[in-house]
């Protein structure tokens, strides 16, 4: 499970679910919160809304791609312009 700080854990799971549990420090033996599970839909719902696009426009669609690795689709923006925002040259250039 990733620790994010403060005894906050998340954990994708097998089907694309994430579980979310709060203990009450890091330590793995620490008293449980909570533990809950959100499905990827639901996941892909909150990212997308904590992202720029938000969850309008095609925010969750893309959310929901990065969730499930999967790639960009031909003639979207982000493929034309990923290159220059990772310091890469272009396809075309």
């Amino acid at each position: 499970m990733f620790h994010v700080r403060d005894g906050l854990f998340f954990e994708k799971q097998a089907d694309g679910a994430v579980r979310i549990l709060k203990r009450t420090d890091g330590r793995d033996d620490a008293p449980v919160v909570f533990d809950m599970v959100l499905d990827k839909h639901s996941w892909a719902s909150v990212i997308a809304t904590m992202s720029f696009y938000g969850e309008e426009s095609y925010g969750y669609f893309r959310a929901l791609l990065f969730h499930d690795n999967l790639p960009l689709p031909s003639g979207c923006v982000l493929r034309e312009i990923l290159p220059a925002m990772l310091g890469q040259e272009s396809a075309a250039g």
